[in-house]
């Protein structure tokens, strides 16, 4: 079976003006997380970052602000639409710091020696080869350079509470869409062998999760995502049946008004990784 494509510009979940807002949404939602997870990784003003799969930047701007004027955040993306939109935010926010780069990850090759850290964000799991982007990444990395993950480790955790067989079929669905375009929805379990492959030492191993009820605010993140394109894209590309699509639907509004449900998010593992030399 011959591997599904997507246009250049496009991506498994969408690139779209609401999707904007969405992943807005979630980076506020894990911010804490991924300024942490920068901390124990080393950060320090002055350090030129590569935000590998950037969206529409509102990590990048973070970065920007924790290397200062002296450092550089540079954004890759494939999509005219995020890099559109990383411009204009770094732009509305005086950030002079950020380049962007439009490029397919399956193709990147930076200069050697020039990035001192790698941030990576539910992107490795979306790409056929991500053992061969990370060693090309290796060479462009400095020695001593860190490389920071947040990617899924086990998307099964995803669900609510009381559970329905529909969101068992669904979660099959988005894992075989992934892997339908090349990719693994659980890649962060590879991400230790793909990095000593790469010739870095794995320092560091953590999981995320969250447990969230109506109301909340992790609840919206999502269940927003669901309600707006997460469901009926797994439709358009052809993973999952309507009818399961209008089942879940009513199984997402009804969790949503019972407050006595419970929606635990899927589980991401945080990796710190640390180059050796080149």
């Amino acid at each position: 079976m011959s591997q599904a494509q997507l246009p250049e510009d496009d991506y498994i979940i969408g690139a779209s003006e609401r999707e904007i807002a969405r992943l807005g949404q979630q980076h506020a939602i894990w911010r804490e997380r991924a300024l942490a997870a920068w901390r124990r990784g080393g950060l320090k003003p002055g350090m030129s970052v590569l935000d590998i799969g950037c969206g529409p930047g509102h990590a990048s701007f973070d970065l920007a602000q924790l290397v200062g004027p002296k450092g550089e955040v540079i954004a890759v993306d494939q999509s005219d639409l995020f890099l559109r939109a990383v411009e204009a935010g770094a732009k509305a926010r005086g950030l002079s710091n950020i380049r962007t780069v439009k490029a397919d990850l399956g193709a990147l090759d930076l200069p050697a020696d020039s990035v001192d850290f790698i941030w990576s964000r539910w992107v490795l799991s979306f790409l056929p080869r991500p053992a061969d982007l990370l060693k090309r990444l290796s060479k462009s990395l400095r020695s001593g350079g860190v490389f920071v993950a947040h990617e899924y480790g086990h998307y099964e955790t995803f669900g609510f509470h009381p559970a329905d067989p529909v969101q068992d079929r669904f979660i099959q669905a988005v894992k075989a869409s992934w892997r339908a375009f090349g990719g693994e929805p659980n890649i962060a379990k590879q991400l230790p062998a793909m990095c000593a492959e790469a010739g870095w030492s794995t320092e560091y191993l953590t999981p995320h999760i969250f447990t969230t009820r109506p109301g909340e605010m992790v609840w919206e993140w999502p269940v927003g995502w669901l309600k707006s394109d997460g469901i009926d894209r797994l439709v358009e590309l052809g993973f999952l049946a309507k009818e399961d699509a209008q089942r879940f639907h009513g199984v997402v509004q009804e969790r949503a008004d019972d407050p006595l449900s419970i929606l635990t998010t899927p589980l991401v593992m945080e990796v710190i990784a640390v180059q050796g030399m080149n």
